[in-house]
Order: structure tokens, then sequence, then C-alpha cells
């Protein structure tokens, strides 16, 4: 009995304690709306996007006094992102009347990176159809984050449905490899705790506290301080993986890479759903990358290979990059090609032949070993070239539109072979490969009817500035682009490529 006691004694002495605790918080929740202090929105986002506890677009006011949504800047992926005007990401609160409203939703590709949101595709766009429509009035907001994949774009499209779209388009795929890697804590956790935490995450005093400077994540410019002084730690979520597969760790198992493609699908499929619930059209687009001019990161033989075989294949292999080197690609060829028949799954064995069909003006073979080369990948660099006939499945289902960003970026390169001319590393677009983008949705809309019939657009009736004159007028593009590429290197360890980015980064700060 006296045991019983005891133990029904700290019970209620744990109960008591978890009710003060309790008690003591509402107290000071209660405080805090007296006080009216902790409004708006926190200084960052604890679930990273993955709960909409945070949303996307905060209700506030412009300069001129109208009434807004403007992304939250809890939101947005990186201090310098915080530090500059995005009027491509802010809308009227009350729709205008007669106006053609349109989200962009998707990652960092779609967002403009490494440029501002005023040089990505989506602003190229309404400047298009602002010129092509007169009289209607437009918005396209730039809605796509860095690093998001598309379970968290779902999350995005579901929040814009509530704005009265009148279109939402899709560009999205290319990090479906890396969220579980890097977010199981949050993608794995149990439900019943996610709620709880997006109960606390609302509360006014979690507010107040994440503006405190000691418990506040590090900038962005300190975990780059950090990454530079120890290439080992972590810098940013998304990216690590490159640098931990490039040295051979963390590949996906085909269990992981089945169910990352089952997923994407569902995913588009559910933000179609979330967009034509609105009473909106959703426009999927296909996606394109870097083929010819990024290598594969990483390479691994196909499950059996014996010992007697694996060095087979490295003596054809090698015996092929001599005969390459030397200038004789028809000789490397025949070299390849035994090696392919011993393992055809090893990603710079696709990129080595594409190379030598390149140089012997064989663009077919070479384009199809550059791509059998990037879906081979293990990092990977992009989204595997699958992903595009998913988007036209989803899209013609569904019955909506589709602009094929794949066949646009293959017809604008020459020989087919899309590389640094469109891309400024693995996967972002370039000023032209997005002004091109722009160009293209505006033509698929105007042979849709949508927002008038094409007889109502005005032809003719805007051209995008050369890339070259928006170097010209804005030297800092050119940086960011170089930034981007060392940056990437640095995760790909590929230490002639960061070398020669410092080289050219230096002699655009002198002003050469």
């Amino acid at each position: 009995m006296t045991r019983s006691r005891r133990i029904l004694g700290r019970l209620g002495l744990v109960l008591f304690g978890l009710c003060a605790g309790v008690a003591l918080l509402a107290a000071v929740e209660l405080g805090l709306w007296a006080v009216g202090a902790g409004e708006g929105p926190p200084a960052y986002d604890p679930f990273q996007g993955f709960s909409a506890a945070i949303p996307l677009f905060e209700r506030g006011r412009r300069s001129d006094g109208a009434e807004i949504y403007a992304v939250s800047p809890a939101r947005l992926a990186d201090s310098a992102s915080r530090g500059e005007p995005q009027p491509e990401r802010e809308f009227l609160a009350a729709k205008p009347a007669g106006g053609f409203r349109v989200f962009v939703v998707g990652e960092s590709s779609a967002a403009g990176f490494p440029y501002p949101t005023a040089y990505a595709f989506s602003a190229w766009l309404e400047r298009r159809l602002e010129a092509e429509l007169p009289g209607v009035p437009i918005e396209v907001v730039n809605a796509a984050v860095a690093g998001y994949s598309s379970r968290r774009a779902l999350l995005v499209a579901r929040e814009v449905a509530i704005h009265q779209p009148d279109l939402v388009i899709v560009y999205c795929g290319h990090n479906e490899w890396a969220e579980r890697r890097y977010y199981s804590r949050l993608v794995d956790m149990d439900p019943r705790l996610f709620r709880l935490r997006e109960r606390l995450i609302a509360t006014r005093l979690f507010t107040v506290l994440s503006h405190s400077p000691l418990l506040r994540p590090e900038s962005h410019e300190e975990a780059l301080e950090r990454f530079m002084r120890d290439e080992q730690r972590e810098f940013q979520e998304m990216f690590a993986v490159f640098s931990r597969r490039v040295a051979g760790h963390d590949y996906a198992t085909a269990e992981q890479l089945a169910q990352r493609d089952e997923l994407y699908r569902l995913n588009l499929e559910e933000i179609v759903r979330a967009g034509r619930e609105a009473g909106a059209r959703v426009m999927l687009l296909t996606l394109s990358q870097n083929f010819a001019d990024w290598a594969p990161g990483a390479s691994t033989h196909r499950a059996g290979l014996g010992a007697q075989e694996t060095a087979r294949f490295a003596a054809l292999f090698e015996a092929g990059e001599r005969a390459r080197a030397a200038g004789d690609c028809a000789l490397a060829l025949r070299s390849f090609d035994e090696a392919l028949a011993i393992d055809g799954e090893y990603a710079a064995l696709h990129y080595a032949a594409a190379r030598c069909h390149q140089t012997l003006a064989a663009y077919g073979e070479a384009r199809r070993h550059y791509r059998l080369a990037s879906d081979l990948d293990r990092v990977p660099y992009g989204a595997p070239t699958g992903f595009n006939d998913v988007v036209r499945e989803v899209a013609a289902a569904h019955e909506q539109l589709l602009v094929d960003v794949d066949e646009l970026m293959t017809r604008e390169s020459e020989h087919g072979l899309v590389g640094d001319d469109l891309f400024i590393e693995f996967a972002h677009p370039n000023l032209r490969a997005n002004q091109r983008i722009a160009a293209e949705i505006a033509r698929v809309l105007r042979e849709a009817g949508l927002p008038r019939p094409a007889q109502e657009w005005r032809g003719g009736g805007y051209a995008d500035p050369a890339p070259e004159a928006l170097h010209a007028a804005n030297p800092e593009l050119r940086i960011r682009e170089h930034e981007a590429v060392r940056f990437v290197c640095l995760l790909a360890r590929r230490t002639s490529c960061v070398q020669e980015q410092d080289a050219a980064l230096a002699r655009l700060r002198a002003g050469g």
C-alpha cells in the first residue's frame, strides 16, 4: 500500500508539473496577446515548408497604401533573398476585375536562381502578357522556393488555390531525390507529434522567441563561412547530398528511387486537383537540364559484375579514354562499345561515348548517350528524363495544359545537345533560357485562348532584351552566375572548375 501511494504521489507530482507548465505557457501567451507582442510571422520556418502553419504569403500593405499579399521572409531559403525587394512575389489582396492571375509553383529553377526573381521566366512572362494583352490586368506571381520538391510544392499549390488563381504553372522535379535523405526528421515524424508542433509554432511565444538572436538559426553567410572552413560539415541540407554522393556515400536504393517516382506522380496529380478545384487551369512544364556540358557526379557498376569483367571493363574504358585524348574517337568508340557490352550502367562511360559521338557529328547518338549518362548518374545532377513522361501523362490524363520545356531546350540548342548555352550549371536556366520558356508559355496560352481568344492577342507586341544587354546593365548578374557554378563545383569536388570560377570572379570584381 505504501509503495502504491508513493507511485501515485509521483504521478501526481508529474501531472501537477505538466498542468503548471501548461498554465504558465497559457498565461504568457495571454500576456503577449494583451500587450500586442508576437504579432505577425516568426523569423524562420522550423518546418522548412513541410507545414502550412506558416503561410507562404502574408497580408500586408504596399508603400502606396494598397493591400497586398507578399511572400513571408520566414519561408525564403536564404538571407540574401530576404534582403531584396521582390515585387514578383506579391499580388493585390483584391483581385482586379477582369484580371488574369497566374502563380508559378516549383523549385529554384522556377524561382529564378541564381538571379533575382525579376529575371525568372515568371517575370518575363508577365512582361510579355502585359504587352500582348492590352487592357487585361496581368499578375504573374512567383511562388517557387529554392530546394522544394513536389511534396512541398503541393502545399504551395493548395495555398495559392485560395487566392483566386486563373492559372497555376508547375515546373518542379529536380529535387525529388534529396528530401527524405535530409528532411527525414520532418517527413517521417509521427503525425500526432507533427500536429502538436504546428500548434506550438502558431503561438505568439514562438514568434517572439524566433526573433531572439540567441535562438535564431545561423545566417546564410555564417553557414557559408562555416562550410568553407570545413567541407565535411553540411552547408545547406538540400545540397550537401552532392558532396556525400560524389564521395561514394548515401546512394539511393532501387526501392527509394521507385518510391520517389511514385510520389512525384501522385504529388503532380494532387497539384492539378488543387488547381482545378479552385477553378484554375493548370499548366505542367517538362524538365530540362545541362546534359552535354555537365558530367555525371558518380558512377557505379551494374549488380553482379564479376572481378574479371570489372577488370576487363576498366581496361577497355581506359583504352578508349587514351584514344579519345589522342583525338581518335573512332578507335575510342570501339573500346567504349565493348565496355558497354559488359556494363551499360556506368554513367561516366556513356558520357565519354557521347563526347566522341559529338566529335564525329553523330549527334543523335551523342544526345542518347548524354541522357543515359544523366539518368545513370548516382549523385544525380537534375531529374531523370523519365519524369517528363510522367508530366506529359498527368497533363493528358487531366486535360491540362502542357509546355514541353525539354523539347524546347533541345530545339534551341545546336544539334539538339543541351548544354552551357542554356544552363548556368547543371539545372538552372540562364537568362536566354528563362526568356525562351516564358515565350513558349505565352504561345501555348495564346493557342489555348487564355485568357482571351487568340485573335485578341497583339502579335509582335513584345521583344525580350538581349541577355548581353542585361549583363551590361547589371554586372552583378554575371557574378551571380559564376558564384552559382563555383558553389556546385565545390560540392562536386571539381577543383579545376572552382579555380576557373575564382579567376573569373576576380576579373569581374576588378572590373575586367
